[in-house]
């Protein structure tokens, strides 16, 4: 699991032996540095500088900074995965709101993390996200137990990722003010688009546009939430997706919550 703790002392290291850095401890070299350092500084001279190993060595397993940084991610994911907590219990809203909620408070306390794995929550496609992400499976299907139809299930949760990711990426700094501790984000990351594939393009659904409701409807579903979670901006659109989404479930579903 990826190191969590931001440190700005100065590290003092002993020449490496020849041959004495394997794949992991770069691995684990690379978030120590990012926890300092923007991501988009990382280069694979100055990563070597800061292992104090010659860059060949760091090449000889990672052939650039493109596959040293998908590395990153996958390892950041497989620990942001793991520690979403279980599902919360109540109706599927409660559930859905939740979810996110959680999501949100995992990758805002941790900027390196939200970085590199923002853009990715949920996976490219259903069974990314299910073989992936157990937690995500059992949304999907406590919103079908729920009387969802499996494609509005899916619309839901692709439109709630979206929303999340885009929040988090536009609510960081791209600059750290002084003082603040804070690392930058990274300026590219928030800009970069997303492969476009045919689950990710999901986004303009009935769900999205029903967003426009009144917002006088949002008051009877706003949650009442400990100090320490997310904004009420982020709130109130998890709302009134929420919203959408219920004026979108069939009759039969609203007339299992009503009994």
């Amino acid at each position: 699991m990826p190191p969590t703790a931001n440190t700005n002392a100065k590290r003092s290291r002993s020449r490496r032996a020849r041959g004495s850095i394997n794949a992991a401890g770069i691995l684990s070299g690379a978030f120590e540095f990012c926890r300092d350092t923007p991501v988009d500084q990382l280069s694979m001279p100055r990563l070597a500088a800061f292992l104090d190993v010659g860059v060949t060595s760091i090449y000889w397993y990672y052939k650039n900074k493109r596959d040293l940084l998908d590395a990153m991610t996958e390892e950041a994911l497989a620990a942001f995965y793991e520690s979403m907590p279980p599902l919360r219990a109540g109706g599927w809203e409660d559930m859905l709101r939740g979810f996110f909620d959680d999501c949100y408070t995992a990758l805002a306390a941790d900027d390196l993390t939200c970085d590199l794995i923002a853009r990715r929550i949920g996976g490219a496609t259903r069974q990314a996200a299910v073989t992936t992400w157990p937690r995500a499976a059992e949304l999907l299907d406590g919103l079908r137990e729920a009387g969802f139809p499996p494609s509005l299930a899916w619309h839901a949760f692709v439109t709630l990722a979206a929303y999340t990711r885009g929040f988090l990426l536009t609510e960081q700094p791209t600059e750290a003010p002084p003082g603040s501790g804070r690392r930058p984000a990274v300026a590219a990351a928030a800009a970069a688009p997303t492969p476009a594939t045919p689950a990710t393009q999901v986004t303009a659904t009935p769900a999205t546009a029903a967003v426009t409701q009144t917002a006088a409807l949002a008051s009877e579903l706003e949650p009442s939430r400990p100090i320490a979670g997310p904004p009420e901006e982020f709130a109130f659109g998890i709302t009134n997706i929420i919203l959408g989404l219920r004026s979108l479930l069939p009759q039969e579903a609203h007339d299992r919550e009503v009994a």
